[in-house]
């Protein structure tokens, strides 16, 4: 792993995390906030789905849990209607090809194997996020 000062830093974006595991939530949201992101948290697709329809114009980046009760694709369609601009990060513990073939066919280019470290969403981040200076 990079030292946590080479690590690429945020400008204060709005992440939309959403994952059944309330700690993975919890520990994504602490990492993101340490690295100069803002995040909030939605523990399925619904919950997403009410995230983005309060605040559509203010998230960045949804980093999504492939989960159950309205799933990781369902929840990116839902979102992708309301807000076609977002962008779309996918994680799944079942890293199948299953999983990754949905994602991909709904436009997400970035799909993160769980358990992840700190290091992984920060580089995706950077990917997916204009530069800004």
């Amino acid at each position: 792993m990079e030292a946590a000062g080479s690590l690429p830093r945020g400008h204060d974006e709005l992440i939309l995390i959403v994952d059944d595991e309330n700690a993975v939530c919890q520990i994504t949201k602490q990492t993101l906030e340490a690295f100069g992101y803002r995040a909030i948290l939605a523990a399925n697709g619904v919950e997403a789905v009410v995230a983005i329809a309060a605040r559509r114009s203010e998230i960045a980046v949804m980093l999504t849990d492939m989960m159950p009760l309205m799933d990781g694709p369902a929840t990116i369609r839902a979102v992708r209607q309301m807000n076609p601009d977002v962008c779309v990060i996918a994680a799944s513990g079942l890293a199948d090809h299953d999983h990754v073939g949905q994602a991909t066919s709904l436009g997400v280019t970035h799909f993160l194997p769980k358990p992840y470290t700190a290091e992984t969403p920060l580089k995706a981040l950077r990917e997916v996020l204009p530069l800004r200076l």
